[in-house]
């Protein structure tokens, strides 16, 4: 990836009127700033605005995009486990045994492309004709954000597919309705364990933020976190991952005071 810089321009200030009680004075500020994506380190003049709007008070709170990249590489291995070795129809209905014998996904365009080496075998036919077969499905993933799971929609069966198991005959075709059935119900990528470790690096982001010194105490705190869109290339899977939270600035000691 190239280098990018997220450049910030603040362009209006806001505060909640302050409270003043025996204690200290308590004020909410908040900066609202334009923001772009740049190739090349930018250094705007933003000088202080000259006013402040007063606003209604409203829950302070920050939310953060964090990208999660996965390698395809990474999404075969899960893929492979949860397919290789299974058999279709599953309860033994059907006149055909399917077998999958080895799974990969690959990006193609807005689709993933799932391709299954599947051993086919006639169960009602005398002679049990059967072989093996590479069968490659379509799909196209979307996020199932209340399950924080990737799932594959629209399965559809790629042409080649049909025309290499029609070389194992009519019932072993018959098959290929349960397993694009299957498919689609089971296609499903559990991305729960990428926000554990989302949440590390966002734990490790915080530390560094938070500090007490000079008079200012910075405390941050992150009280949800999930999965917000997905994405994908040749060749990486990229989850964006959605950090709410609230960041409270204190000020005990103004300088010169």
């Amino acid at each position: 990836m190239p280098a990018l810089w997220l450049e910030l321009r603040p362009i209006r200030a806001v505060a909640v009127q302050p409270y003043v009680d025996a204690a200290a004075v308590t004020m909410t500020l908040g900066v609202e700033a334009e923001t772009r994506i740049t190739p090349a380190q930018t250094t705007p003049n933003c000088p202080f605005p000259e006013k402040i709007s007063i606003v209604p008070p409203t829950p302070a709170q920050v939310s953060i995009g964090i990208p999660i990249d996965v390698p395809f590489t990474g999404i075969n291995k899960i893929v492979e486990t949860q397919f290789a070795g299974r058999t279709f129809p599953e309860d033994g209905s059907g006149s055909v045994n399917v077998t999958v014998k080895r799974a990969s996904v690959l990006p193609s365009g807005e689709r993933l492309l799932i391709s299954l080496l599947v051993n086919a075998k006639e169960k009602s036919s005398f002679f049990g004709f059967g072989g093996e077969a590479n069968v490659h499905i379509w799909g196209r993933p979307v996020l199932d954000q209340a399950q924080q799971t990737l799932r594959l929609t629209n399965i559809e069966l790629a042409v080649e597919s049909e025309a290499a198991f029609g070389l194992l005959g009519a019932a072993a075709r018959a098959a290929m309705p349960h397993l694009q059935k299957v498919l689609a119900d089971k296609a499903t990528i559990d991305l729960k364990p990428l926000l554990g470790d989302a949440r590390k690096k966002i734990a490790a982001a915080i530390a560094e933020l938070e500090r007490n010194e000079d008079g200012v105490r910075v405390a941050a705190e992150i009280t949800s976190l999930n999965l917000a869109d997905i994405a994908f290339d040749s060749k990486t899977l990229r989850v964006i991952a959605e950090a709410a939270g609230t960041i409270n600035v204190s000020i005990t000691t103004l300088p010169g005071l």
